[in-house]
């Protein structure tokens, strides 16, 4: 399990943890103490799940976007 060290500089987010949540240097985290543990949520916008999910292809955008819902079960 990655682990940080609080420095006078600040808190840094392990390698491993970036890489897999796909952040770079910039982006922004919410921090929210709830009870005795910590949650960390992105600023992200909640399309940026879909990148390269949704492959371009030669049909109608909205009809892509209905068959992709459709294939993860949410119509």
């Amino acid at each position: 399990m990655p682990t940080s060290t609080l420095t006078s500089d600040g808190l840094t987010v392990p390698k491993e943890v970036r890489e897999a949540l796909h952040h770079e240097e910039g982006d922004k985290l919410t921090w929210q103490v709830r009870g005795g543990k910590v949650e960390v949520t992105t600023d992200r916008p909640a399309f940026w799940r879909w990148e390269a999910f949704i492959k371009v292809g030669a049909g109608d955008v909205v009809e892509d976007v209905a068959r992709a819902r459709k294939l993860q079960g949410r119509i």
